[in-house]
């Protein structure tokens, strides 16, 4: 773990980093939501006081019955989520400090649950297509997972619990399926 000096250098860069690329960082807590529909698109944030300062939420929503819940805890958590399509899921907890989650549906049906928890963990996920599945966890230190899906009806399940794991992932085709378990 880094030390406490280390640390307050990287927060401090962070902060300074979130007040310079958004308007709105004078807040707390911060939360962009924009949906384009004509029918149901639906976003849900939860953002805790009593351990939650300077966390961030950008999401984007275009078209119909796509959903987003995201709940962030901590301190300096960042979240993008985009969907655009049709009838896509997306589950989203941060707890810890300085953890990202940048994840991006283009397409319908599809589903992801992310959790992470810990420090300076990292998750970059994008599903275009129809009907891919994500299950991604971690816990820890500077843990990252990367999965790209492509095609139609992939599937992927990561689970790493340590510090310092990492995984990439990409699906290009039908049907596939993989899952990953990293423990140190």
């Amino acid at each position: 773990m880094p030390t406490k000096a280390c640390r307050a250098q990287r927060t401090c860069a962070l902060i300074s980093l979130i007040y310079a690329c958004t308007a709105f960082a004078h807040l707390a807590h911060s939360a962009e939501v924009n949906e384009i529909s004509e029918l149901e698109a639906s976003s849900e944030l939860e953002l805790f006081g009593a351990y939650s300062i300077a966390n961030l939420a950008i999401i984007n929503q275009e078209g119909n019955f796509n959903h987003i819940s995201a709940e962030q805890s901590g301190t300096i958590n960042f979240l993008s989520a985009q969907q655009i399509g049709f009838k896509n899921l997306l589950l989203i907890t941060q707890a810890g400090e300085a953890n990202s989650v940048i994840a991006q549906q283009l397409g319908d049906s599809n589903i992801a649950a992310l959790l992470q928890a810990g420090y300076e963990n990292m998750i970059l996920l994008e599903q275009t297509g129809f009907g891919h599945k994500a299950g991604i966890t971690q816990y820890g230190v500077r843990n990252s997972a990367t999965v790209e899906q492509i095609g139609l009806s992939n599937q992927v399940t990561i689970n790493q619990r340590g510090n310092g794991l990492h995984t990439s992932v990409t699906q290009s085709g039908v049907s596939m399926n993989t899952t990953i378990n990293q423990y140190d």
